[in-house]
């Protein structure tokens, strides 16, 4: 049981750190954590050293993701026996396997599943107030309304919805986060307009499929206007854009709002038609050339960037090349590429999975030449002006902003972060563009 000496400390100190794994997702949960924490007279430290209390925010969404989180827990077996410590483990991982966490790690004080974060600060108290562990992995329609975490630069995200209804096959998000559910459009523009007045200039929206979006009468390309009047807004993007979802109206309002930017990431994952349909992607190759080939007509400076899976349960040689084919023919500005990651709990965990060999050595393909690409593509932005929203530091005492796409240039000087500037590309180093401004 907690000694009185535990609670004390526990009760004047409560000092917690918090370690993020997985996509920006996890990391605007890890935020919202931090900001319920101390609306409860908990404080932030950067050093583990210096808590009492050691957050894990996990991610389910690959193995690889996983065992990174459970490596580090069995890491902590040490730091939690000194006394007055606790160990919580948070976010889709302890959603997913939240009984095999308390078995398995029997130093593991509290488990909450990522709907469960308003009760966090009760459930901390209570762990050192009880021998009791607990574990409180229930999911719901939370979507955090009111709780806007503090701006710490130039560029910000804004979760607008949680969960997701697509049910791709090889997903475990529906099953770790819920079904799709949007935050009001008023808490959304009141949290905008607070990291605005903190000057924030570059707003990303978050969300598992952004186009599903609807609160209301209102959908995603209602609520794009509605940010965009925002006075101070100077660029606004959104992630993730499924492909059966991205339709005219939203492609329109990006082409006419000034300060929303032309990026689109459009997770392909494959460009054959029997692969889509195994991972129930509800759309086809066709189909998401015609849409690319649309963008660019309406938007010809429009950067694409992707998703793509390598190694899916059955995918021939034949079917991976079409991947590569539609590669080469949409010449992507940027991908993330992953191997196939059979997940337990989704329809494709039911597959026969490929040889380990095969998927490696196709997704080292896909690299390869996706990495091309970004080498010419970037070789051909020298001589050409962008504008440039200056974000922080770069190595080599330059400083790094981006562009209205997304594409990181580094200017060899000092600029202070939120200058926004016109330069031109000199030249390239590695990937990265070296620009001057114009002046």
């Amino acid at each position: 049981m907690s000694s009185r000496s535990d609670i004390d400390d526990h009760m004047s100190e409560k000092k917690f750190y918090i370690k993020t794994f997985g996509c920006q997702m996890n990391k605007n949960d890890s935020d919202i954590i931090i900001e319920l924490l101390k609306r409860d007279s908990y404080y932030s430290v950067e050093d583990p050293d210096e808590a009492d209390i050691y957050i894990i925010n996990t991610c389910s969404v690959r193995e690889h993701a996983e065992q990174r989180a459970l490596g580090h827990i069995s890491s902590l077996k040490q730091w939690r026996s000194k006394p007055g410590r606790r160990l919580v483990i948070a976010g889709c991982m302890a959603q997913r396997i939240a009984d095999d966490i308390v078995k398995k790690y029997p130093f593991v004080d509290l488990v909450l599943g990522p709907d469960t974060y308003r009760s966090i600060g009760k459930f901390i108290d209570g762990i050192y107030r009880s021998i009791t562990r607990i574990s409180d992995t229930q999911l719901s329609l939370e979507v955090y309304n009111k709780i806007y975490p503090k701006s710490s630069g130039v560029c910000e995200f804004v979760s607008i919805m949680r969960g997701c209804d697509n049910y791709c096959s090889y997903c475990i998000v529906p099953y770790v986060r819920g079904r799709a559910r949007s935050r009001p459009v008023n808490d959304i523009l009141a949290q905008i307009k607070r990291l605005i007045e903190n000057n924030t200039k570059d707003i990303t929206l978050l969300g598992q499929n952004v186009n599903e979006y609807r609160h209301g009468s209102v959908n995603f390309t209602g609520l794009l206007n509605e940010i965009a009047k925002i006075t101070g807004l100077v660029r606004l993007r959104f992630l993730t854009s499924h492909p059966k979802d991205l339709n005219d109206e939203v492609i329109e309002t990006i082409a006419s709002k000034q300060n929303v930017c032309e990026w689109f990431h459009l997770p392909l994952q494959s460009g054959c038609d029997r692969i889509l349909h195994l991972m129930n992607r509800q759309y086809n190759k066709e189909y998401y050339l015609k849409l690319v080939s649309k963008i660019r007509h309406k938007i010809p400076q429009a950067t694409i960037t992707t998703d793509i899976i390598t190694g899916f349960p059955t995918e021939t040689d034949d079917e991976f090349k079409e991947t590569i084919e539609v590669m080469e023919k949409i010449q992507f500005d940027d991908a993330y590429m992953y191997r196939y990651s059979a997940r337990k709990g989704t329809r494709a965990f039911q597959y026969e999975t490929l040889p380990e060999g095969i998927i490696k050595d196709r997704l080292k393909e896909v690299i390869d030449i996706q990495n091309n690409i970004v080498e010419h593509k970037t070789k051909e932005m020298i001589g050409r002006k962008y504008e440039i929203l200056f974000e922080g530091p770069a190595s080599d005492r330059g400083t790094r902003g981006k562009t209205r796409g997304n594409k990181d240039i580094v200017v060899e000087k000092k600029i202070e972060p939120g200058v926004l500037a016109t330069v031109v590309v000199k030249k390239v180093k590695g990937r990265t563009p070296i620009a001057e401004i114009v002046e």
